[in-house]
């Protein structure tokens, strides 16, 4: 392995690229008006960036023509659009809410690699209502599904404008709301602009600079950015003070104590804390949290578990989303040495944390993140410290990075979980990259031997990210059983294996009504570390298509083999199956239709068997936009499962409903209702939010939990279980 990977670093030496001379962006020199009209005497001064058509024919002339132009000055990076269109009818203006996404409307926009380190970059877009949408991709966006955080918030301003020509643009984003290094008085980033217009009659994007579809969201990636530098940038490192204060009121039905009825009780609640913010460096941000809050945090999606592994869900909470990449540490999966829900939850209930400090940026060529943070005792869970420490460096090329993880729980009764890790990822030749990751854990009342198999973690990993052509990724992993990351996420534990995707993706050419398709054949194999006995076989052939009119769909035909040595259960108890060997086969066909129009929607069906039985999946998530400040979101997923042998069997039945009305990007209102049949629980979840600027929020939440099936327990079960009604209100200082 130790040859492999030296001869990988040579290869690295030999085959890296001359990097592109970056273009200089112009300094402005004159004023701007802040309108979201570009006509000021100092942008046409500018030259426009060449934009060329990414889809659906990459290469050729965009339809409609954009200006899109880039300039700065002390404090501000800014980014003007004209987005014209021949037939103003075609604009899709959809969406004011903040963040709101949707390919159903028009976007113009940047992916910004500010370390200009090809793998970490900051998005900024916007929609002809001026809506505010920001994001962070990591790991050169190599997992579409992971490497993207579209919660992440920060400090920047958009104007914009419609006209009987299409649609103008202003982005003003401060530098003090960026991550980058100076050296010799220049700056270097990397730029991607993007353009999105879905009401055209091929739904088209067009970027600069020219970006071949040969990678999943190549506009996303750091990687294909175009070299840009700033002369002279010294901004001001601003403190932001954000106190906030909450109140409110929650609800409880608990058993009486003659323990023949509910009675509800009520508790008025009232908070009150403080973030703060302060760049230490241009690249360099030192926070700060006192009794830190979540309670404007949208409310989780319902899921249920029908396989041998742990559910995974995402973070939402904007402390923790910042920088967030800088603290990922990856065993694929969702598995990681840092899980930031293990802080502040504990069995889905939210934990006081009384507060901490987290430091990210970089110290010359290292990217360092810090975290620590106290919280509380919840019940029987000890008041707990959380501790992380991740750094990492660009060896060989822009794309590989050695670097390592430190990370800890330490309860106030004594019990601690200490963990650290090792790992490189290495762009080894084009887009062959390697990866090796090796992490251990200690715990109290464990034998804890240094470099010790069965409380470590290891991973191997070889992949050519390509999209087009012939592509592949073979893994291999060990879980040993004493392996128990304390801050992290394990899926799956004890347990060794290795997996294999071999695929073929490509373009038939312009103007076929299939403008993308892959096929690929994925296969892996689990066995137990400390028994070395077989779990799991796992085959799957799949092909995967992209309409030109924007629809996409798969067809997957799936072969898995299962030796249980326990009981499995399945939905929430619903259901077991008994230990065996097992071997079953499922077909899975998906279909989303293209988000150009009003309404669109996904549907996903799987059938086949399932262990000694059968199941039965459908899922449908239809959306629909009414004009530009209302959209309803509908989620339905069934799942019937039935072992006729055993005379067991159940259906499950998962339905959201969320609806959005935004009558200005400053104002929002939000519902979302969640029924899980498997739980007999309707959650529901409504916020208000005035948001007049960043920084300055005022909330308004309501959450009630309903009890269905009243009847099955005793003494009988009130409607309500929960509810809670709380305001909270942010303003942020700057000094």
């Amino acid at each position: 392995m130790l040859r492999i990977f030296l001869a990988g670093m040579l290869i690295v030496f030999s085959s890296e690229l001359l990097p592109q001379t970056p273009m200089v962006i112009t300094r402005m020199t004159g004023a701007i008006n802040f309108d979201g009209i570009p006509d000021e005497v100092v942008w046409q001064s500018v030259p426009a960036l060449p934009m060329v058509m990414h889809k659906p024919d990459f290469g050729k002339e965009p339809t409609e023509t954009t200006v899109a132009k880039i300039l700065y000055d002390d404090e501000y990076l800014y980014v003007s659009g004209y987005i014209n269109f021949k037939d103003p009818s075609n604009i899709r203006a959809v969406g004011k809410k903040r963040d709101y996404r949707t390919g159903s409307s028009d976007w113009l926009g940047i992916t910004l690699d500010s370390y200009y380190d090809r793998k970490n970059a900051f998005g900024f877009y916007t929609n002809p209502n001026g809506v505010r949408l920001d994001t962070q991709f990591q790991n050169d966006y190599a997992d579409p599904a992971a490497d993207v955080n579209w919660s992440w918030d920060t400090f920047w301003d958009v104007k914009t404008a419609i006209s009987n020509q299409g649609w103008s643009a202003e982005i003003r984003i401060p530098f003090s709301s960026l991550r980058f290094q100076t050296e010799n008085n220049s700056t270097n980033m990397g730029i991607t602009v993007l353009r999105s217009s879905p009401g055209l009659l091929m739904p088209e994007m067009s970027t600069f600079p020219a970006i071949p579809p040969d990678y999943a969201g190549p506009f996303y990636k750091p990687s294909l950015t175009a070299p840009i530098v700033f002369y002279g940038i010294n901004p001001d490192k601003p403190l932001y003070f954000a106190p906030y204060l909450s109140v409110g009121v929650g609800q409880a039905n608990k058993v009486n104590e003659a323990g023949t009825g509910y009675k509800m009780s009520s508790t008025f609640k009232y908070e009150a804390g403080l973030d703060l913010k302060y760049s230490l460096t241009n690249n360099l941000t030192m926070d700060f949290t006192v009794n830190t809050d979540f309670a404007d945090v949208e409310a989780d999606d319902q899921k249920i578990n029908l396989t041998r592994y742990s559910l995974y869900f995402p973070e939402k909470r904007d402390f923790f989303l910042e920088k967030a990449d800088v603290f990922d540490f990856s065993f694929l999966g969702g598995n990681n040495m840092f899980y930031s829900r293990r802080i502040g939850l504990y069995d889905g209930y939210p934990v006081r944390i009384y507060g901490g400090a987290r430091m990210t940026g970089r110290i010359n060529k290292w990217d360092i993140g810090f975290l620590d943070l106290q919280t509380s005792h919840f019940e029987e869970n000890p008041s707990e410290n959380f501790g992380v420490f991740r750094t990492k460096r660009s060896v060989f090329n822009q794309n590989s990075y050695i670097g390592g993880i430190v990370t800890s729980k330490l309860g106030m009764n004594g019990n601690y979980n200490l963990g650290y890790g090792f790992d490189g990822v290495v762009k080894v030749i084009s887009d062959d990259y390697l990866t090796i990751r090796w992490a251990q854990t200690f715990e109290n009342d464990s034998a804890n031997k240094f470099l010790d198999m069965f409380p470590s973690r290891f991973l191997i990993e070889w992949e050519h990210r390509l999209q087009t052509g012939f592509g592949y990724d073979f893994v291999y992993t060990w879980s040993g059983d004493q392996f128990n990351p304390g801050v992290g996420f394990e899926a799956k534990d004890n347990y060794y294996g290795y997996r294999g995707i071999l695929r073929y993706g490509w373009l038939p050419g312009n103007n076929k009504p299939i403008k993308y398709h892959k096929t690929s054949l994925t296969y892996y194999d689990f066995w137990n570390t400390r028994s070395g006995l077989h779990e799991t076989t796992f085959s799957a052939l799949e092909w995967y298509f992209e309409a030109r009119k924007g629809s996409t769909g798969t067809a997957t035909l799936t072969l898995e083999s299962e030796d249980l040595v326990k009981d499995l259960p399945l939905g929430n108890n619903q259901a077991n199956v008994t230990p065996g060997n097992y071997l079953f086969m499922f077909l899975t066909a998906q279909y989303s239709t293209s988000s150009k129009h009003a309404l669109s929607s996904g549907f996903k069906c799987e059938a086949g068997s399932f262990y000694d039985g059968r199941k039965l999946s459908f899922s449908a998530t239809p959306k629909i936009n009414i004009g530009a400040s209302f959209s309803v979101n509908l989620t339905y997923n069934l799942d019937y499962v039935n072992f006729p042998d055993r005379s067991i069997q159940f259906t499950n039945h998962i339905l959201g409903v969320k609806g959005e009305m935004t009558l200005t990007t400053k104002t929002s209102l939000s519902a979302f209702a969640q029924y899980n049949t498997s739980v007999n629980k309707v959650y529901s979840n409504v916020r208000f939010r005035f948001n007049p600027k960043e920084g300055n929020d005022l909330w308004l939440v309501y959450d009630e939990g309903l009890n269905t099936s009243l009847m099955r327990e005793t003494p009988t079960l009130p409607l309500t279980s929960t509810r809670t009604i709380l305001l909270k209100y942010t303003y942020t200082f700057r000094f």
